[in-house]
């Protein structure tokens, strides 16, 4: 499998007839800056960096043909208004309408059903260590309902779910056309096996880690 590299300046004739993608990690920072009271204009700041960098390889490869994202649905119903949600004048809705302006084409990389799956099993899971769970569970199956095995059980389940969504990316990344650059946006630490054939380049600005600090010193 193709590895994650970060490349911050390429030679021009090194990578020029592969398939390119450039991996976006992120993590909802408008929704959790909000909730934990984060800086806004932090999360302006890594958008506006992200922009930055892909342009500069646009500027050097071509333009972008695909943006592969999290948490969208329908594509063949989803518009600009769509990221409006984050205010016309951000740098995310800026960014992703420069791409769009210029041809570019969303398309989803999970099945709805699946990401509901998955947030289920692990809710579950995340509830299994209350106390008052167990009781419950205890109080319906019996005192020597084997508790540790079902917490098991979800995990396993977990990790299978996780694996079949790695496979559909994979697989839907690997359908990207020859000869075209494309965008993936997609959460920090989410493992994913990128097909072979395509050239890698991880897209993290200084502004991401300064977030991720920002949000693990508020959550503690």
């Amino acid at each position: 499998m193709a590895e994650l590299g970060k490349i911050e300046k390429p030679q021009v004739s090194t990578f020029t007839s592969k398939r390119k993608l450039y991996v976006v990690p992120t993590l909802p920072f408008e929704e959790m800056a909000s909730q934990y009271n984060i800086d806004a204009a932090k999360v302006e700041r890594f958008w506006g960096e992200v922009r930055e960098k892909i342009n500069y390889f646009i500027s050097i490869y071509g333009k972008i043909s695909t943006v592969y994202m999290e948490g969208i649905f329908d594509t063949e119903k989803v518009n600009l208004e769509y990221f409006e949600k984050y205010g016309k004048d951000s740098n995310h809705y800026k960014f992703i309408k420069s791409l769009v302006d210029n041809e570019a084409t969303i398309k989803e990389i999970d099945r709805k059903e699946q990401l509901e799956e998955g947030k289920i099993l692990f809710d579950e899971y995340s509830m299994s260590f209350l106390p008052a769970i167990e009781r419950l569970h205890r109080s319906f199956y019996g005192k020597d309902i084997d508790f540790e095995g079902w917490r098991n059980h979800l995990i396993k389940n977990i990790q299978e779910k996780q694996e079949e969504m790695g496979k559909d990316v994979t697989r839907i990344i690997g359908e990207m056309p020859m000869d075209s650059n494309g965008i993936l946006i997609i959460t920090d630490g989410r493992p994913i096996d990128f097909p072979e054939g395509i050239e890698i380049f991880q897209i993290r600005p200084p502004a991401f880690d300064e977030l991720e600090r920002n949000l693990r010193d508020k959550v503690k």
